[in-house]
């Protein structure tokens, strides 16, 4: 297995989350779901997420600061199962990337890893039982709003 070409959702790490998810309405862009400390947008591509930075950072590498490889963001592959995460982070780690967390339930039900890849920019491959995948394998999010 491969880690699959496609680019699903895009994370950035907020400073101002409030500031931030504001600006992205003003925008116009729809908002897919929502709760306290996360946002994801409908984009005619990957979702757009907005996550606090310090949280963004652990959950990428435990505690990575900027200049250390994490860029306040992440990328993300999205996949149908656990094992499809296994495989792709070991496909990354045999393609030149290192892992910055291995693969592991996460609070929110889901399975994911992240890994950098050789410039070290953050990806995160996940499994999320509560979001389906469409046809070209992007994620579908339930819709809160």
């Amino acid at each position: 297995m491969s880690v699959p070409p496609r680019l699903g959702l895009v994370t950035l790490g907020t400073v101002d989350f409030a500031r931030l998810r504001a600006f992205y309405e003003a925008l116009g862009w729809p908002v897919a779901v929502e709760e306290t400390d996360f946002c994801l947008f409908h984009t005619a591509g990957a979702l757009l997420a907005l996550y606090p930075r310090p949280a963004l950072s652990e959950e990428a590498g435990g505690g990575l600061q900027a200049g250390e490889g994490f860029r306040h963001f992440s990328l993300a592959v999205n996949v149908a199962s656990e094992a499809e995460v296994d495989a792709a982070i070991a496909a990354a780690v045999a393609a030149g990337g290192a892992v910055l967390h291995e693969p592991r339930k996460m609070f929110w039900g889901g399975y994911s890893g992240y890994f950098a890849d050789p410039e070290g920019n953050a990806w995160e491959v996940a499994h999320n039982p509560h979001w389906t995948l469409d046809a070209q394998g992007l994620p579908v999010p339930p819709t809160t709003s």
